[in-house]
């Protein structure tokens, strides 16, 4: 056993460290986290539970509680990021098994811990292709100790927490979160995972099919459709060439076939792979790190060590062949988009960490400002977008090899200069050869890094220890916070090194493009990707081998956005919450210095009021082509700035275009004053603006592929009063012109008023001194005669017929996916404290036993998880479930979601008062935490701002509330709110349904929770298309549009 103290922090981190190790090899990290430990015991207002219950990226805040479609459902459809961009932040490799889908805001006081595993999928048998990953499912399955199949699920759902697992090439990471106070307990039985899981035969269906379902969501994935074409091209003697998902094909069907018992090959798959001295394990909390030493070895002691050595990958033939790699290919993707990728093979870096010298190379060849590689090519209008470096997945970045890869999104016209583009990318690299390293450059992102690592802000446990387990089986003990962002030592051999392997001859080029269909004959066995394989011409060969530099192309100039001043600002205005400190008939600013984060930190928000976007499809089509022209625009001004860690946004909300910046305040009012200006003056070529209509194009055809967002846009189509869908506005893109574009700008910016929040860093007279700049850049209407248009601009949702069942179908928008999306939204009232607790309270209860029942139990898909909305000041409530069209057919997962909420009453009924009250104290201490950041706490308060409400003081109100509930109010509301027969009955039911399922006649392989359902006591409405859609919305009364914090307090009646 020995114990170490020297893991290097940053000098603001109040955190205290230790680094342990077990008899059994076992490392452990811990972490006493003393900002948690004022609320670490069960009181009246005990810990908390994740009461938004689902990881749906899409369906951000508009309070900090509830999904919210006040501002964010709307945007969805919007075009605000590249979010089309295939490799563009190279979210990838195996997805994750989120059992209790955390929320978003903080969860600052929990406690949490992780393991991290160090083998992965290339450790798996070349007859049981994914068997690492099904693993992964299976530990969670029961144990020795432990023996029930969710018994870990349950208890931390019960306490406030979650738990996690993914699967890397060379690491598995087991994670979880819980309230401090059984943080004791949910360790012993964490721990229990590794010691003694059972791995029983009677499991080994289920999370087969769990491990099918996770990848059915991948099927489609051009990330991921990519990622296995390049383990298909790989050396077949090497582990790179493997499928990693793992599917009922390679874990089921084929070992079947083979005679192969796949339960037994697990265990030892278990017993040779799972060793103790394989484990790295972090722990954060608010107890004394004695403690947490205490716990620590007394769960994890028993974990067995085998005393085989870790298996090493580095004695093995080259992942790649030459005559493989450095070759064209050319693949059809699912979304429409051109792209072209360069990839290069080179050395295992993890050596170089200190150096990181693919993070230089990608900082200079993808930096957006002027004279890179983008910033020409956009002027050439042959690009929109590209990415470079190394994502640090294992696929591309692991003990074998590093790949560095430059990605680039193409225009039209780009595509049909794919040469010239790729030409341009080489002469950059050519150039940086020539010019070699620059230890100025370097020092300049070294700067940047190290600020953002002395002024970190707090992350939440469950990710922060997510990532120092895997940090710890990369680096130095010292390095375990640093070495993953940190760059040390500026080694030009090293980075020169590099250089000189990125050249043509080594290179791999991909294209991806709908156009290449008739080329493309080949298919890849796993996810049918349709490609080819082809030399690169020779005359491109030819033509690079005397490549002449581009007298366009030059290294970035020094960085004006990096922060040097980093004292704290004394204010005289400390207030709990925003106050309005200026008025005047064009604008408001509301204001809050920082008196809890203490750092040289920022946050500004905008809001230029306007209803332009709302009044027809083509004003929203304009307010698309707004934003992206914009952004394109600014780019090169911006993007130093966000390279220095200054954040900033721009999207539509319902009340106008938003604008939010964050980051360290010293230079953040600069780049608020260059994006003022750019606003008040810019203006677009009909080059540009072509561009940005074809890239508008491609992400209103690309959002709809999506399922989960075609149902989303469709459940809104039929919520609210005023909704302008991505069909309709795709439909209208076509009428759109330059000059009717000019014109939209023109009247925006001389109608519009505008409303401020900024917090932080800053003083008053400073936060005045902004509105200055606005009023200076940009002209404003008076709000004397706006506020009556905003009044009557405020959006509305419709109110469903009572006691009625609205159905609406459609079918997936890619024919080629298996996904069916199935939602239940129910409708329940006008917003309150008191019913927007309660619908809260009751998903928390509703969430773990959706993922255990129609996930777990009944396999009816990957995705099962409920939701609270808020939309437009009006609660409701969903069930979802995505699954497979080929296993399941729409009825059955509509039938087991109305079981569903079935069993749900019958647990209601059964449901005792300590467990209430255990919950609903829970949930009261997760409102008492503080935020983790600036940026929460602002948000925050910006929400409500945009949604008119100005209820800064809301978390003591919804406190007050559920400390008032009582359990048969609850059931009560329940019932009112979800069972057939009630008044209140008010249920919405959108289906995207698969092309490629089997309809009704699929057979359900698992039984329903009854005989038969019984029949509806309530009336049915079912749109048969989009027409029919409109009139019934059409006839529909609206919930009326909140105007006053009244409406806080004071219900609406119900709708006649």
């Amino acid at each position: 056993m020995s114990t170490s103290a020297h893991v290097r922090k940053s000098p603001y981190d109040p955190k205290e460290y230790r680094v342990i190790s077990l008899e059994n090899g076992i490392k452990a990290l811990l972490i006493w986290n003393p900002r948690a430990r004022d609320r670490a015991t069960p009181t009246n207002q005990n810990d908390s539970v994740d009461h938004v219950t689902s990881d749906e990226d899409d369906e951000d805040g508009g309070d900090s509680h509830m999904t919210s479609d006040d501002d964010d459902e709307c945007d969805d459809s919007h075009v605000t990021s590249d979010d089309d961009h295939v490799t563009n932040g190279y979210d990838g490799g195996i997805k994750k098994r989120r059992t209790a889908p955390r929320r978003s805001e903080n969860v600052s006081d929990k406690s949490a811990c992780a393991v991290c595993v160090g083998t992965g999928s290339f450790l798996d048998p070349p007859d049981i292709p994914g068997l690492a990953h099904l693993l992964e499912h299976m530990v969670f399955m029961g144990n020795e100790k432990y023996p029930e199949e969710n018994a870990f699920d349950v208890f931390a759902s019960k306490n406030g927490g979650s738990s996690n697992a993914s699967t890397d090439y060379e690491r598995t990471v087991f994670e979880f979160d819980i309230v401090p106070y059984k943080f004791k307990e949910a360790l012993n039985r964490f721990a229990e995972f590794f010691a003694s899981p059972l791995l029983r035969a009677s499991s080994l269906d289920r999370e087969i099919e769990a491990v099918d379902n996770e990848f059915s969501q991948s099927v489609q994935c051009d990330f991921d459709r990519m990622q296995q074409i390049l383990c298909s091209i790989a050396n077949p003697d090497h582990p790179m060439s493997k499928f990693v998902w793992g599917n009922t094909e390679s874990l089921k069907k084929h070992p079947g076939k083979a005679g192969i018992d796949v339960c037994e090959r697990l265990k030892e798959f278990y017993k040779t792979f799972y060793s103790s001295h394989y484990m790295t394990v972090a722990v954060i909390a608010c107890d004394p790190l004695d403690t947490l030493e205490e716990w620590v070895r007394a769960s994890f002691s028993s974990v067995p060590h085998n005393s085989l050595p870790l298996p090493s990958f580095k004695n093995l033939p080259p992942a790649f062949n030459e005559t493989d790699f450095n070759r064209l290919y050319k693949i059809v993707p699912v979304k429409d988009t051109h792209e072209v990728q360069l990839s290069w093979i080179l050395p295992c870096l993890f050596d170089q960490y200190r150096v990181k010298p693919l993070h230089y190379l990608g900082w200079l060849l993808g930096h957006e400002g002027e004279r890179g590689v983008l910033s020409l090519l956009k002027q050439k209008n042959f690009a929109t977008a590209l990415t470079a470096g190394n994502s640090g997945l294992g696929y591309e970045y692991n003990s074998c090899f590093s790949l560095f890869a430059c990605s680039i999104t193409l225009t039209d016209e780009g595509f049909g200069n794919v040469f010239e583009c790729i030409t341009m990318v080489l002469q950059y690299l050519k150039m940086l050869r020539e010019v070699g390293p620059q230890e100025w450059i370097y020092k300049e992102i070294q700067t940047i890094e190290e600020n953002e690592f002395t002024f970190q802000e707090e992350q939440e446990p469950i990710d922060y220890v997510e990532s120092l387990c895997e940090s710890m089986q990369m680096f130095e003990e010292e390095d375990y916070l640093t070495g993953d962002d940190l760059m040390f030592e500026f080694d030009p051999k090293v980075i020169a090194n590099l250089q000189n392997s990125l050249i043509p001859e080594r290179a791999n080029i991909t294209l991806l493009s709908k156009k290449l269909s008739r080329t493309c004959k080949k298919k890849e066995k796993w996810f049918g990707t349709k490609y080819s394989a082809e030399d690169i011409p020779q005359e491109w060969k030819e033509k690079w081998k005397s490549l002449d530099l581009n007298p366009d192309l030059s290294l970035p100039a020094p960085n004006k956005f990096i922060a040097t001043d980093f004292q704290l600002k004394h204010s005289d205005t400390h207030t709990q919450y925003p106050t309005l400190i200026y008025e005047n008939e064009t604008a408001k600013l509301w204001y809050k210095a920082d008196n809890e984060f203490k750092q040289p930190r920022a946050w500004i928000g905008v809001v230029f009021e306007s209803d332009l976007h709302t009044k027809n499809a083509l004003g929203g089509v304009m307010a698309d082509l707004f934003a992206n022209l914009f952004k394109n625009t600014v780019m090169q001004t911006a993007y130093p700035a966000s390279v220095a860690q200054l954040e900033y946004n721009l999207r539509w909300s319902h009340n106008g275009l938003v604008i939010t910046l964050y980051g360290l305040n010293h230079k953040l009012p600069v780049l608020f004053d260059e994006l003022m200006s750019h606003l008040a003056n810019f203006f677009v070529t009909s080059s540009q603006f072509k561009t940005a209509q074809e890239e508008v194009e491609r992400h209103y055809s690309n959002y709809v592929l999506k399922p989960k967002k075609l149902c989303k846009v469709v459940r809104l189509k039929v919520l609210e009063r005023v909704n302008w869908s991505v069909m309709e506005k795709r439909e209208k893109l076509k009428d759109a012109s330059l000059q009717a574009f000019n014109e939209f700008v023109s009247e925006f910016r001389e109608s519009t008023c505008v409303e401020t929040l900024v917090q932080g860093n800053i003083t008053a007279e400073e936060a005045k001194g902004l509105t200055s700049v606005l009023c200076r850049n940009l002209k404003f209407a008076p709000t004397s005669g706006h506020g009556k248009a905003r009044k009557q601009s405020q959006p509305q949702s419709v109110c469903l017929p009572s006691n009625t069942h609205v159905l609406y179908q459609v079918k997936n928008k890619d024919t080629h996916s298996p996904i069916t999306v199935a939602v239940d939204y129910y409708q329940c009232c006008q917003r309150t404290v008191r019913d927007t607790v309660t619908a809260n309270l009751l998903t928390d209860y509703m969430s773990e036993p959706c993922f255990d029942i129609l996930r777990t139990q009944k396999q009816l898909g990957y995705e099962a998880y409920c939701l609270c909305h808020m939309t437009h000041g009006v609660v409701g409530v969903s069930v979802n479930v995505h699954t497979q069209g080929s296993k399941f057919s729409v009825e059955d997962a509509s039938k087991c979601l109305d079981e569903f909420v079935e069993e749900i009453q019958e647990m209601l009924d059964e449901w005792s008062d300590e467990d209430f009250k255990s919950r609903v104290s829970a949930m009261v201490q997760d409102l008492q935490r503080p935020d983790l950041t600036l940026d929460e706490e602002a948000e925050r308060n910006w929400a409500e701002v945009l949604s008119r409400y100005y209820q800064f003081n809301r978390v003591k109100l919804e406190i007050k509330a559920l400390q008032a509930l009582t359990k048969p109010e609850v059931v009560e509301w329940f019932k009112d709110y979800f069972i057939s027969g009630s008044k209140s009955f008010k249920k919405l039911s959108v289906q995207v349904i698969s092309c490629r399922g089997k309809g009704a006649e699929a057979s359900y392989p698992y039984p329903h929770g009854g005989s038969s359902v019984d029949p509806p006591a309530h009336s049915k409405v079912t749109l048969t298309d989009a027409k029919a859609l409109e009139e019934f919305r059409r006839s529909l009364a609206c919930y009326p549009p909140v105007h006053t914090v009244a409406a806080l307090h004071t219900p609406v009646p119900p709708c006649s």
